[in-house]
Protein backbone atom coordinates (compact mmCIF):
# COMPACT_ATOMS: atom_id res chain seq x y z
CA UNK A 1 0.00 0.00 0.00
CA UNK A 2 1.09 3.95 -0.83
CA UNK A 3 2.00 5.71 2.26
CA UNK A 4 -0.33 7.84 3.33
CA UNK A 5 1.31 11.05 5.18
CA UNK A 6 0.61 11.55 8.73
CA UNK A 7 0.90 14.99 9.61
CA UNK A 8 0.58 15.59 13.48
CA UNK A 9 -2.25 17.24 15.11
CA UNK A 10 -0.39 20.47 15.88
CA UNK A 11 0.39 20.96 12.52
CA UNK A 12 -2.70 20.02 11.10
CA UNK A 13 -4.96 22.61 13.78
CA UNK A 14 -1.55 25.23 12.61
CA UNK A 15 -2.48 24.69 8.80
CA UNK A 16 -6.54 25.57 9.66
CA UNK A 17 -5.22 28.96 11.16
CA UNK A 18 -3.29 30.33 8.82
CA UNK A 19 -5.60 32.20 6.49
CA UNK A 20 -4.92 32.83 2.60
CA UNK A 21 -4.47 36.60 3.29
CA UNK A 22 -1.97 35.80 5.77
CA UNK A 23 0.21 33.69 3.25
CA UNK A 24 0.41 36.38 0.57
CA UNK A 25 0.48 39.54 2.04
CA UNK A 26 3.92 41.56 1.87
CA UNK A 27 5.76 43.53 4.59
CA UNK A 28 4.23 46.88 5.15
CA UNK A 29 0.56 45.76 3.28
CA UNK A 30 -2.79 45.60 4.38
CA UNK A 31 -3.84 41.96 5.23
CA UNK A 32 -7.15 43.57 3.77
CA UNK A 33 -8.63 41.80 0.24
CA UNK A 34 -9.27 44.97 -1.20
CA UNK A 35 -6.55 46.41 -0.68
CA UNK A 36 -4.63 43.12 -1.65
CA UNK A 37 -6.57 42.68 -4.42
CA UNK A 38 -6.58 39.26 -4.73
CA UNK A 39 -9.80 39.14 -6.64
CA UNK A 40 -7.46 39.93 -9.75
CA UNK A 41 -5.84 36.45 -10.56
CA UNK A 42 -2.92 39.10 -12.38
CA UNK A 43 -2.23 40.70 -8.83
CA UNK A 44 -1.18 36.85 -8.05
CA UNK A 45 1.41 35.89 -10.26
CA UNK A 46 4.50 37.44 -8.12
CA UNK A 47 3.23 34.65 -5.32
CA UNK A 48 5.07 31.42 -5.66
CA UNK A 49 2.26 29.27 -6.57
CA UNK A 50 -0.28 32.18 -6.56
CA UNK A 51 -0.55 31.83 -3.30
CA UNK A 52 2.70 32.72 -0.93
CA UNK A 53 4.69 35.91 -0.89
CA UNK A 54 7.94 35.74 1.19
CA UNK A 55 6.54 37.38 3.76
CA UNK A 56 3.47 34.93 3.80
CA UNK A 57 6.27 31.84 4.14
CA UNK A 58 8.33 33.47 6.85
CA UNK A 59 5.21 33.62 8.82
CA UNK A 60 3.94 30.14 7.92
CA UNK A 61 7.48 29.04 9.10
CA UNK A 62 7.18 30.70 12.53
CA UNK A 63 3.89 29.51 13.28
CA UNK A 64 4.62 25.76 11.85
CA UNK A 65 7.94 26.11 14.46
CA UNK A 66 10.18 25.13 11.98
CA UNK A 67 11.80 28.39 12.24
CA UNK A 68 12.47 28.18 15.44
CA UNK A 69 14.06 24.42 14.96
CA UNK A 70 16.14 25.67 12.01
CA UNK A 71 17.90 28.94 14.19
CA UNK A 72 18.29 26.45 16.99
CA UNK A 73 20.99 24.16 14.55
CA UNK A 74 22.48 27.31 12.57
CA UNK A 75 21.59 30.35 14.23
CA UNK A 76 20.03 33.48 12.37
CA UNK A 77 19.37 33.01 8.73
CA UNK A 78 16.77 34.35 5.72
CA UNK A 79 14.54 33.08 3.80
CA UNK A 80 15.50 34.18 -0.10
CA UNK A 81 12.08 33.39 -2.23
CA UNK A 82 13.35 33.31 -6.08
CA UNK A 83 9.44 33.83 -8.09
CA UNK A 84 10.30 34.88 -11.52
CA UNK A 85 8.20 32.15 -12.70
CA UNK A 86 5.39 31.67 -9.85
CA UNK A 87 4.95 28.10 -10.68
CA UNK A 88 8.82 27.34 -10.32
CA UNK A 89 9.84 29.06 -7.01
CA UNK A 90 13.19 28.19 -5.62
CA UNK A 91 12.86 28.65 -1.66
CA UNK A 92 16.64 29.61 0.03
CA UNK A 93 17.61 29.43 3.42
CA UNK A 94 20.79 31.79 3.94
CA UNK A 95 22.80 31.38 6.93
CA UNK A 96 24.13 34.54 8.16
CA UNK A 97 26.88 33.07 10.77
CA UNK A 98 27.76 31.03 7.69
CA UNK A 99 27.06 32.75 4.88
CA UNK A 100 25.74 29.97 2.78
CA UNK A 101 22.25 28.02 2.06
CA UNK A 102 21.46 25.73 4.69
CA UNK A 103 18.36 24.94 3.04
CA UNK A 104 17.95 25.00 -0.95
CA UNK A 105 14.51 23.94 -2.46
CA UNK A 106 13.73 23.90 -5.76
CA UNK A 107 10.03 23.28 -6.80
CA UNK A 108 7.57 23.58 -9.64
CA UNK A 109 4.17 22.72 -10.51
CA UNK A 110 3.71 19.18 -12.35
CA UNK A 111 1.16 16.82 -13.69
CA UNK A 112 1.02 13.00 -12.91
CA UNK A 113 1.79 12.62 -16.86
CA UNK A 114 5.19 13.53 -15.71
CA UNK A 115 5.46 10.70 -13.07
CA UNK A 116 4.46 8.25 -15.22
CA UNK A 117 0.75 8.16 -14.74
CA UNK A 118 -2.19 7.45 -17.53
CA UNK A 119 -5.75 7.92 -18.19
CA UNK A 120 -7.55 10.48 -15.61
CA UNK A 121 -4.18 10.52 -13.75
CA UNK A 122 -2.23 11.62 -16.47
CA UNK A 123 -3.97 15.53 -15.70
CA UNK A 124 -3.54 15.12 -11.57
CA UNK A 125 -1.41 18.22 -10.69
CA UNK A 126 1.51 17.72 -8.37
CA UNK A 127 3.94 19.51 -6.28
CA UNK A 128 7.16 18.15 -7.95
CA UNK A 129 10.34 18.43 -6.12
CA UNK A 130 13.02 19.19 -8.27
CA UNK A 131 16.14 19.94 -5.59
CA UNK A 132 16.13 19.81 -2.05
CA UNK A 133 19.31 21.12 0.39
CA UNK A 134 19.49 20.82 4.18
CA UNK A 135 22.98 21.08 5.41
CA UNK A 136 25.16 22.19 8.02
CA UNK A 137 28.31 24.08 7.12
CA UNK A 138 29.59 24.76 10.27
CA UNK A 139 29.63 21.04 11.40
CA UNK A 140 32.31 18.80 10.35
CA UNK A 141 31.83 15.07 9.20
CA UNK A 142 32.95 12.71 12.03
CA UNK A 143 32.57 8.88 12.15
CA UNK A 144 29.18 8.88 14.10
CA UNK A 145 28.17 10.74 10.58
CA UNK A 146 30.13 10.12 8.26
CA UNK A 147 29.37 11.85 4.66
CA UNK A 148 26.84 10.37 2.49
CA UNK A 149 27.36 9.90 -1.34
CA UNK A 150 26.52 13.99 -1.96
CA UNK A 151 27.47 15.24 0.53
CA UNK A 152 29.17 18.37 0.82
CA UNK A 153 28.61 18.93 4.66
CA UNK A 154 26.87 17.04 7.48
CA UNK A 155 23.09 17.64 7.42
CA UNK A 156 20.48 19.06 9.84
CA UNK A 157 18.16 16.11 11.15
CA UNK A 158 15.44 18.16 10.00
CA UNK A 159 13.97 16.18 6.77
CA UNK A 160 10.75 14.80 8.32
CA UNK A 161 10.22 18.41 8.74
CA UNK A 162 10.64 19.95 6.02
CA UNK A 163 8.46 16.54 3.98
CA UNK A 164 5.57 17.77 6.81
CA UNK A 165 6.06 21.01 5.74
CA UNK A 166 5.61 20.39 1.72
CA UNK A 167 2.57 18.32 2.27
CA UNK A 168 0.76 21.09 3.70
CA UNK A 169 2.19 23.31 1.19
CA UNK A 170 0.73 20.57 -1.44
CA UNK A 171 -2.79 20.69 0.18
CA UNK A 172 -2.56 23.94 0.05
CA UNK A 173 -1.90 24.88 -3.58
CA UNK A 174 -4.53 22.07 -4.19
CA UNK A 175 -1.76 19.11 -5.56
CA UNK A 176 -2.71 15.85 -4.99
CA UNK A 177 0.64 14.13 -4.66
CA UNK A 178 4.41 15.57 -3.38
CA UNK A 179 6.67 13.95 -6.53
CA UNK A 180 10.19 14.01 -6.73
CA UNK A 181 13.15 11.89 -8.06
CA UNK A 182 16.05 10.76 -5.42
CA UNK A 183 19.61 11.31 -7.32
CA UNK A 184 21.21 8.44 -4.67
CA UNK A 185 20.18 5.35 -2.99
CA UNK A 186 20.99 7.23 0.20
CA UNK A 187 18.21 10.04 -0.46
CA UNK A 188 15.52 7.25 -1.11
CA UNK A 189 16.39 5.92 1.99
CA UNK A 190 15.24 9.73 3.38
CA UNK A 191 12.39 9.38 1.31
CA UNK A 192 11.40 6.37 1.77
CA UNK A 193 8.89 6.53 4.96
CA UNK A 194 6.60 8.80 3.12
CA UNK A 195 7.19 8.24 -0.40
CA UNK A 196 6.53 5.05 -3.02
CA UNK A 197 8.27 4.16 -5.93
CA UNK A 198 5.71 4.95 -9.24
CA UNK A 199 6.83 1.74 -10.30
CA UNK A 200 6.55 -1.47 -8.53
CA UNK A 201 9.42 -2.70 -10.40
CA UNK A 202 11.75 0.28 -8.67
CA UNK A 203 10.35 -0.11 -4.90
CA UNK A 204 11.49 -4.18 -5.55
CA UNK A 205 14.67 -3.20 -6.16
CA UNK A 206 15.03 -0.95 -3.43
CA UNK A 207 13.86 -3.24 -1.11
CA UNK A 208 15.91 -6.03 -2.02
CA UNK A 209 19.28 -3.54 -1.95
CA UNK A 210 18.04 -2.38 1.82
CA UNK A 211 17.74 -6.13 2.82
CA UNK A 212 20.84 -6.78 1.48
CA UNK A 213 22.61 -4.52 3.46
CA UNK A 214 20.87 -5.51 6.65
CA UNK A 215 23.77 -5.61 9.63
CA UNK A 216 25.66 -2.82 7.83
CA UNK A 217 25.68 0.86 8.47
CA UNK A 218 23.25 2.91 6.30
CA UNK A 219 26.00 5.20 5.22
CA UNK A 220 28.25 2.03 4.21
CA UNK A 221 25.44 0.18 2.47
CA UNK A 222 24.82 3.95 0.46
CA UNK A 223 28.18 4.09 -0.38
CA UNK A 224 28.47 0.13 -1.47
CA UNK A 225 25.19 1.12 -3.58
CA UNK A 226 27.23 4.41 -5.18
CA UNK A 227 30.56 2.82 -6.05
CA UNK A 228 28.76 -0.57 -7.77
CA UNK A 229 29.57 -3.09 -5.33
CA UNK A 230 26.28 -4.99 -5.12
CA UNK A 231 25.30 -8.16 -7.27
CA UNK A 232 22.50 -9.84 -8.13
CA UNK A 233 22.76 -14.42 -8.42
CA UNK A 234 24.94 -13.74 -11.53
CA UNK A 235 27.41 -11.65 -9.88
CA UNK A 236 26.12 -8.72 -11.78
CA UNK A 237 26.23 -4.96 -10.65
CA UNK A 238 22.47 -4.37 -8.65
CA UNK A 239 22.62 -0.36 -9.65
CA UNK A 240 19.98 1.80 -8.31
CA UNK A 241 18.35 4.09 -10.93
CA UNK A 242 16.69 7.08 -10.16
CA UNK A 243 13.19 7.19 -10.84
CA UNK A 244 9.84 9.00 -9.68
CA UNK A 245 8.60 8.82 -6.39
CA UNK A 246 5.38 10.29 -4.73
CA UNK A 247 3.10 10.45 -1.43
CA UNK A 248 0.01 10.96 -2.80
CA UNK A 249 -2.70 13.04 -1.14
CA UNK A 250 -5.79 11.85 -2.84
CA UNK A 251 -7.25 8.79 -3.13
CA UNK A 252 -7.49 8.18 -7.49
CA UNK A 253 -3.11 8.70 -7.23
CA UNK A 254 -3.21 6.18 -3.92
CA UNK A 255 -5.04 3.77 -6.04
CA UNK A 256 -2.78 3.52 -8.93
CA UNK A 257 -0.47 2.89 -6.42
CA UNK A 258 -2.03 -0.16 -5.32
CA UNK A 259 -2.80 -2.08 -8.39
CA UNK A 260 -2.17 -5.96 -8.86
CA UNK A 261 0.52 -5.00 -11.67
CA UNK A 262 2.14 -2.52 -9.06
CA UNK A 263 2.20 -5.59 -6.08
CA UNK A 264 3.06 -8.06 -8.66
CA UNK A 265 6.15 -5.87 -10.14
CA UNK A 266 7.53 -5.30 -6.64
CA UNK A 267 7.31 -8.40 -5.40
CA UNK A 268 9.27 -10.30 -7.92
CA UNK A 269 11.96 -7.57 -7.81
CA UNK A 270 12.00 -7.49 -4.06
CA UNK A 271 13.17 -11.66 -4.28
CA UNK A 272 16.43 -10.99 -5.87
CA UNK A 273 19.21 -12.17 -3.87
CA UNK A 274 21.63 -9.29 -3.41
CA UNK A 275 25.24 -9.31 -1.97
CA UNK A 276 27.87 -7.22 -1.03
CA UNK A 277 30.93 -7.31 -2.77
CA UNK A 278 33.58 -6.27 -0.01
CA UNK A 279 36.20 -6.74 -2.39
CA UNK A 280 35.04 -4.01 -4.78
CA UNK A 281 34.49 -1.89 -2.16
CA UNK A 282 37.39 -2.00 -0.27
CA UNK A 283 39.59 -1.17 -3.78
CA UNK A 284 36.67 1.72 -4.53
CA UNK A 285 36.35 3.32 -1.19
CA UNK A 286 36.80 7.03 -0.63
CA UNK A 287 38.75 7.32 2.67
CA UNK A 288 39.94 10.95 1.32
CA UNK A 289 36.50 11.96 1.89
CA UNK A 290 36.28 10.22 4.80
CA UNK A 291 36.63 11.93 8.35
CA UNK A 292 39.83 11.78 10.10
CA UNK A 293 40.69 9.71 13.04
CA UNK A 294 40.37 5.64 13.07
CA UNK A 295 36.92 4.39 11.98
CA UNK A 296 34.50 2.24 13.89
CA UNK A 297 35.80 -1.46 14.47
CA UNK A 298 33.22 -2.93 12.59
CA UNK A 299 34.10 -0.40 9.45
CA UNK A 300 38.17 -1.85 9.92
CA UNK A 301 36.73 -5.51 9.95
CA UNK A 302 34.94 -4.80 6.53
CA UNK A 303 37.87 -2.44 5.24
CA UNK A 304 41.18 -1.91 6.96
CA UNK A 305 42.49 0.41 8.21
CA UNK A 306 46.05 2.11 7.64
CA UNK A 307 46.13 5.03 9.58
CA UNK A 308 49.59 6.10 8.11
CA UNK A 309 48.75 5.56 4.69
CA UNK A 310 44.88 5.06 3.32
CA UNK A 311 46.11 4.27 -0.12
CA UNK A 312 48.74 1.18 1.32
CA UNK A 313 47.43 -2.35 1.10
CA UNK A 314 45.39 -3.34 4.45
CA UNK A 315 46.65 -4.43 7.58
CA UNK A 316 43.81 -5.56 9.25
CA UNK A 317 40.26 -7.00 8.84
CA UNK A 318 39.41 -10.37 7.25
CA UNK A 319 39.98 -9.17 3.90
CA UNK A 320 44.02 -7.56 4.82
CA UNK A 321 45.25 -9.09 1.54
CA UNK A 322 43.24 -6.95 -0.94
CA UNK A 323 44.77 -3.52 -1.61
CA UNK A 324 43.30 -0.32 -1.14
CA UNK A 325 42.86 2.65 -3.33
CA UNK A 326 42.10 5.91 -2.35
CA UNK A 327 38.92 7.78 -4.36
CA UNK A 328 37.42 11.14 -4.49
CA UNK A 329 33.86 9.49 -5.58
CA UNK A 330 32.35 7.12 -8.17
Amino acid sequence: MPRTPQISPRLRRTYSRLSGLELSASEGESLSLDDLGLESVDDRVGLAFGTYSREGLERALTAYGFTQRLEERVGPFDLRLSCQDPFQPRLTFWSRRYHAPVGDLSLRRATGAEVGFTHAAAEAPLLYVDSLLLQHPGRPFDWNRPPLPGQLHPGLSLSRDILELLHLMARRIGAEAVALMPATFAAACVYDPRYTFVDGAAQGRFSALRRAGRGFPRWLLAWAVELDCMRDAQGQPALFTPTPMISPLSRRLSRRLDTRGWHEAQRVHAKQALTLDEEALQARFPWARMPPGPPPERVVELLGYDPLSPESSLVTGPLASMPLRSSAGP
